[in-house]
């Protein structure tokens, strides 16, 4: 086990469970590019949404492994000089979602979770609107609290 190592589960699905943020790396153009994203933490996966063309959609279709990044920064202490913290990072395979059921649940939590009520989701939002699943396949959490 390494300092300061997160080793439950639990406690790492509870903190993305409490973000707001999610930050994907990724490789587009040779390059590394790194996008955050608002998003939801559902059947250990993390679920978003974003536009059906552009750079970040098209890598995501390659199917490239992408790293997603969580993180809350919970305090200094300048006596100590130090930072406490809490971050996960996480790697898997993202793929748009096919099926218009499973598509309006992501969508519906994805309102309630930053709109905080349930939106209506029209068959005309489907239509543009892409919905992306990560499934995590290696986890990884650190911290430091006080």
């Amino acid at each position: 086990m390494f300092k300061r190592e997160i080793t439950l589960r639990t406690e790492i699905d509870d903190f993305i469970q409490s973000c707001s943020v999610v930050r994907i790396g990724m490789i587009s153009d040779s390059e590394p590019y790194i996008v955050p994203l608002n998003f939801v933490y559902l059947d250990g996966c993390i679920w978003f949404h974003c536009a059906l063309d552009g750079r970040k959609t098209s890598t995501f279709r390659s199917g490239d492994l992408v790293c997603m990044e969580f993180d809350e920064m919970s305090g200094v202490d300048v006596k100590k000089q130090t930072t406490y913290y809490t971050s996960v990072i996480a790697w898997g395979i993202p793929g748009f979602v096919t099926d218009k059921f499973l598509a309006k649940r992501v969508l519906k939590e994805l309102c309630i979770k930053y709109l905080k009520e349930e939106t209506e989701i029209t068959e005309s939002m489907l239509q543009r609107t892409g919905v992306v699943k990560v499934s995590i396949n290696k986890i990884t959490g650190k911290e430091r609290l006080p």
